[in-house]
């Protein structure tokens, strides 16, 4: 390439060069007008435990930039901090607003640490009084890493117990994770299911409760305050004394 050349390459070089810092320029300055500064949030989503001012506190200090530079993974975050949140969606709104979508726990009983229980068996921190809104709340007793599983588990004890119009009102489960349940009966009946070994024991034995309940109520000519399914060959059942 003889100079001359060399000469037009270098200046197209330069003026494309210009060109971008230019165009970058005018980028970063349409990106920062104040037309594109966010005026609202817009919240969606079937919420009934979380307020505006809880709203409010939440994003306080959280919501810097505007349309094109506020990091919406920071927006999340902060809504996600909200007690009853269990999931966030975030999106913009040409030209200077954002949709938050929030999904609230749907709240099942309460732990005996305090924390709340979700019907996805999530532990959460918040106003218990709150959630007595929707209806009784379950006690829950044991290790929270059960929490889960307890949730599962009681799914299938209301569902079994629904044949005898009674309902489970607490679950423990102990660290050896032997079952018993606290039920709505007259008076208040205590169930002892025990250990689910061999996997689906507990079931059989809650199966073989509910089947033979009928004749525990003649014999006993009322409701039982206490069953014990933890033998090998049956359950034993017993009047409150």
């Amino acid at each position: 390439m003889n100079r001359p050349q060399a000469l037009r390459w270098a200046t197209a070089a330069l003026l494309a060069a210009s060109g971008m810092l230019l165009a970058g320029a005018l980028a970063l300055r349409f990106a920062h007008s104040p037309r594109f500064d966010l005026v609202s949030i817009e919240i969606a989503g079937d919420v009934r435990h979380t307020s505006r001012a809880a709203v409010r506190g939440a994003i306080a200090g959280h919501l810097q930039g505007n349309y094109f530079t506020i990091r919406l993974d920071q927006v999340r975050r902060a809504f996600e901090s909200l007690p009853w949140v269990a999931q966030v969606s975030v999106r913009r709104i040409w030209p200077n607003r954002l949709r938050v979508t929030l999904t609230e726990h749907r709240v099942l009983g309460q732990w005996s640490d305090g924390r709340l229980v979700s019907d996805a068996g999530v532990l959460f921190v918040a106003n218990p009084a709150e959630a007595e809104s929707d209806g009784p709340l379950v006690n829950f007793d044991g290790p929270p890493d059960l929490a889960q599983e307890a949730v599962q588990r009681l799914r299938s004890f209301q569902s079994q117990l629904a044949r005898l119009r009674l309902r489970v009102t607490a679950v423990h489960v102990s660290e050896r994770a032997s079952w018993s349940l606290s039920v709505s009966a007259e008076p208040p009946m205590q169930i002892e299911l025990g250990r689910d070994d061999p996997p689906g024991r507990v079931q059989r034995r809650l199966e073989a409760i509910v089947s033979a309940y009928p004749f525990v109520l003649a014999r006993l000519d009322g409701a039982p305050a206490r069953i014990d399914a933890r033998y090998g060959n049956g359950f034993a059942a017993a009047k409150a004394r």
